[in-house]
């Protein structure tokens, strides 16, 4: 399902498939029933036999005893609050059990390119390994979380028809990905509490993204035209259109021979001297478009920021008044006839991550910045003796028998 683009916002919620694995995918189960072993030995309760079975093959299946860490406490136990809303273990630990999923799932996948990666690797220019971070992670997920829901509060913000509908069509597809064509919802949140995942907390994630996308919107329609275009000038970004006159050959970036370079760059000087000479800005336009589609190679209308055309494009257009051509500006790619064009507050703005249109990009923007103020302002507080768990205190290494 699409969402809209949320800018640098980083949640700490990673959604593996829709919800993640299920426990069955990382621990091996034993069969609480099997007969005692034919030894000499007295054999032990049912109860101690599946528990010591149950151990054996933990040791030598490895990996993370969730079970373990999640029986720590009470599912509904307050762990902690933030700014004064209750966290409960169950919620908490789900958060815990899901970046430790996707964690998981990187190191699987690079080691099927046979780069060897776990818990005590390196993770981040900080020095942290993947095991701190997994364990500082429930902590930000929560807290990411109850600022949004808390700002859309504040803010008196829902979601409109569309965002609804998009948000029940999301939970139809986890019915029929986890519970099959024929699942209904009571299946489904069975099948949520054996990963740890309540019917409750279920709801509010997967309507996190919509909430987000809704204050965004409601941000965006508060915005006048001339904010955003402030925003856009401060930013540096330009609005052009080109005819590129292509001094190698775009398909291969083989380079043209002398004579046909040099054919090339009389034409560019042709077609710049000819609209440079158009006084009227209506007419040099409608000429300049005739051109582009008789002579162009390649290009089209672009609103870009800096660093995402080549340097000699972007001067080149920032040297220019609206509504101006330049001289032939000669790049790796050829010559470029730039006609700049003023900017709108809906243009769709090009960066290194994609395109988004410039009202959203600026509310992306301002919303990262608020939430992040509001992460730094909140009051985090731990319940008396609670400890977050350690992933490492629960993994073992997978154990090798011939």
């Amino acid at each position: 399902m699409k969402k809209l683009f949320i800018g640098l916002l980083v949640l700490g919620i990673l959604v593996i498939g829709v919800l993640g694995f299920t426990n069955s995918d990382l621990l091996a189960k034993t069969d609480k029933t099997a007969a005692p072993a034919e030894t000499g030995e007295t054999a032990a309760e049912p109860a101690d036999q599946a528990e010591a079975a149950a151990e054996e093959a933990q040791a030598q299946a490895g990996g993370v005893d969730y079970d373990a860490i999640y029986a720590l406490h009470a599912p509904e136990e307050v762990v902690l609050t933030v700014d004064g809303k209750d966290v409960t273990w169950q919620d908490y630990f789900y958060a815990f059990y899901n970046q430790a999923q996707g964690m998981e799932q990187t190191f699987q996948m690079y080691q099927s390119y046979g780069m060897a990666m776990g818990w005590d690797s390196q993770a981040n220019e900080a020095g942290q390994t993947f095991a701190e971070l997994v364990d500082e992670s429930a902590e930000k997920t929560m807290r990411s979380l109850i600022t949004v829901e808390s700002l859309a509060e504040e803010k008196g913000v829902t979601l409109n028809e569309e965002e609804e509908a998009q948000l029940e069509a999301e939970h139809k597809d986890n019915i029929s990905y986890f519970c099959g064509e024929n699942g209904t919802e009571e299946d489904l949140y069975a099948k949520l509490e054996t990963m740890y995942l309540s019917k409750g907390f279920y709801s509010r994630l997967i309507r996190h993204s919509y909430l987000t996308q809704a204050i965004l919107r409601t941000e965006g329609e508060q915005l006048s035209d001339e904010e955003v275009l402030s925003w856009m000038e401060e930013n540096g970004i330009l609005s052009a259109n080109h005819i590129l006159i292509g001094t190698m050959n775009l398909s291969t970036g083989e380079a043209l021979d002398e004579a046909q370079v040099k054919e090339k760059t009389a034409l560019a000087q042709q077609i710049a001297q000819e609209l440079r000479a158009i006084e009227d800005p209506a007419e040099r336009e409608k000429r300049f478009l005739e051109l582009k589609e008789q002579y162009c190679e390649d290009g089209g209308d672009y609103v870009f920021g800096p660093g995402v055309m080549v340097e000699e494009f972007y001067n080149g257009t920032q040297a220019l008044a609206e509504g101006e051509v330049s001289e032939p500006v000669q790049s790796t790619y050829g010559y470029h006839i730039i006609l700049r064009r003023p900017l709108k507050a809906d243009d769709t703005v090009m960066s290194a991550s994609g395109t988004q249109s410039a009202r959203e990009t600026m509310v992306s923007e301002r919303m990262d910045r608020m939430l992040q103020d509001r992460m730094d302002q909140q009051v985090v507080e731990y319940a008396p003796g609670f400890q977050a768990p350690k992933i490492l205190d629960y993994y073992t290494k997978p154990v090798y028998t011939e």
